[in-house]
Order: C-alpha cells, then sequence, then structure tokens
C-alpha cells in the first residue's frame, strides 16, 4: 500500500522526523503520495544484513541489472544465445527474471567485476565532511565490504576512489551545503532521484531526492524506514526507489 505523509522540507530530516508543535510551513500543507511498498521483511538485524551484502559481493552478484548475451528463451526454460553482428552486444535483465535465470545457467551472463573496500582515510574524511559518524552498518559495508557499487539502482555510491554516479560522483561529491545537514547520499536511481541515509539520526532513517516534484532543492521526504530496512528489502526483492506524486486536493463541498 501507500503511504501519505506531509513533507517539511525546510526542516533538516531529524527536526521533521520528531517535530510535534503542529506548526506547519506553506510547503508542509501540501500532501505526498510514497512511491515505496510497504512490504514485511523477517527479522534480519544488522549483522545478518551485513553477512547477506557481504556474500553478493563476494559471489561478484551484487547488481539488479545484470548483462545477457542476446538469444531467445524457449518454451522448457533454456536460453538459446543467438548470432549478432555485434559480439559485445548485450541486453541488460532484471536479477532473478525468467530470462536472467535461463541465460546463467546457459553460462551467457556477463560476470561483473570484484569490488574493494574504502580505505580507513576515506570514511575519516566522509564522516568528517558530514559532521557526523557513518551509521554503524553502512560503516562496516565500505570497510570490509566495498566501496559502493553494490545495492539497488545504480549501486551504493563510494566515498573518495569508490563507486560513482552516472556524472562521475562519489557521494562526497554528491554533497551539498543546501542539502539538509547530516544526509549522506546513498544511491542514485537514475533521472536524478537519490536515496539519502540520515547520519545526524540514530536510526539512520532513508530520505528520498526527487527533483521532479517542482520543489527544486527542497525535493527531500522522509521514506519511513531505515538504512536496515532499506537493505533488507533490497535482499529480498521488494525495493522501489523513491518518487513523488502530489495527492489530489479534495474537492470542496457543494453549496446548499
Amino acid at each position: 500500500m501507500r503511504g501519505v505523509l506531509t513533507v517539511l522540507p525546510a526542516l533538516s530530516p531529524t527536526q521533521a522526523a520528531s517535530r510535534s508543535d503542529g506548526k506547519r510551513s506553506a510547503v508542509a500543507d501540501r500532501t505526498w503520495l510514497l512511491g515505496a511498498t510497504i512490504v514485511d521483511t523477517d527479522d534480519m538485524d544488522d549483522d545478518d544484513v551485513f553477512r547477506a551484502v557481504a556474500e553478493r559481493v563476494a559471489a561478484c552478484d551484487y547488481l539488479d541489472a545484470r548483462e545477457i548475451r542476446p538469444g531467445t528463451l524457449t518454451p522448457d526454460g533454456t536460453w538459446v544465445v543467438t548470432s549478432v553482428d555485434d559480439d559485445d552486444t548485450r541486453w541488460v535483465e532484471p536479477r532473478g527474471s525468467s530470462k536472467h535465470l535461463a541465460a546463467l545457467a546457459a553460462g551467457a551472463v556477463d560476470a561483473l567485476p570484484p569490488l574493494r573496500p574504502a580505505s580507513s582515510q576515506a570514511v575519516e574524511e566522509a564522516e568528517h565532511r558530514l559532521g557526523h559518524p557513518l551509521p554503524p552498518l553502512l560503516r562496516r559495508l565500505y570497510l570490509q565490504v566495498a566501496n559502493g557499487g553494490f545495492g539497488p539502482g545504480t549501486g551504493v555510491l563510494g566515498l573518495a576512489g569508490g563507486h560513482r554516479d552516472d556524472l562521475g560522483r562519489t557521494a562526497l561529491d554528491r554533497l551539498d551545503l543546501r542539502d539538509p545537514p547530516g544526509l549522506l547520499p546513498l544511491d542514485h536511481w537514475g533521472c536524478a532521484i537519490y536515496s539519502y541515509v540520515d547520519c545526524a539520526n540514530p536510526g539512520a532513517q532513508m530520505w528520498g531526492f526527487d527533483p521532479h516534484s517542482g520543489l527544486a532543492e527542497h525535493s527531500f521526504y522522509p521514506e519511513g524506514f531505515s538504512l536496515t530496512e532499506w537493505l533488507r528489502r533490497w535482499l529480498h526483492g521488494n525495493l522501489r526507489q523513491p518518487y513523488f506524486a502530489f495527492a489530489p486536493a479534495p474537492e470542496p463541498p457543494a453549496e446548499a
């Protein structure tokens, strides 16, 4: 189902999540629909999530979009590779789809490159720039598993020397003084849509950024779940990218 949420873009994520004084800005009077589907996941704690992500990275199976050699899926589920003029031609299929699994069984899925962890200096630089420590789970993943590159969308953004978005920017390159303090850009979904994690919040709450809202740098909203839950959903294959949609305004009552 979709949740309906009032957004307070002028406040920091921590303030917006905890504010209860009843005061609202003009922008806060706009109601948004959350694009993320509310789903239940099992009781994976941070250690379970860490191990599961580490296993995916170690197996070089850490992205949702996989490149396969062109072919045909037969009625019996076999992937038959077809000849094309350009041998470098690849199709992109969702991980776990029938075509991906059949191509994988046929040895027609391109291997992903191995990932390397971030340096301790890169993590310390990020925390210095943010003015807050990274969430413990994210810190462990950067230091012990990979400097980004795994996860939903185009992959978690790296720190210095790590994975970059389509414009060649790391998470630190994407930091902007106009953004609410404490937010770290975590994932690029395409079309300038990003997921952020609130490093100023002990619960490491996730925030979405969708510039198609028309609110420019104020296009942030809380997604209503933590970094741990965000990664759980990705591991279970039921994480959706954030997006904004205006809720229709209620019709005024008819005059008697």
